[in-house]
């Protein structure tokens, strides 16, 4: 399941329970959902500095181009 996905589903059993009037539910699913949009922020952006550091992109073409004689 993707994060989109995860985002998602929430979201949509938040609104059912929005409709069946359950309060609680509905604002715990909330604030799972908002916890979750921000790790998976934190997460993308640390994985982005990363590879920026690494200079991931380079370093994997050179890696694939070595020759070993």
């Amino acid at each position: 399941m993707t994060q989109q996905e995860i985002i998602d589903r929430l979201e949509n059993i938040t609104w059912l329970m929005a409709e069946v009037e359950n309060t609680y539910v509905k604002n715990e699913l909330e604030e799972i959902t908002e916890a979750l949009r921000t790790q998976f922020n934190y997460s993308d952006a640390y994985e982005q500095e990363v590879k920026d550091v690494l200079n991931y992109d380079e370093t994997m073409f050179n890696l694939d181009n070595i020759k070993i004689r």
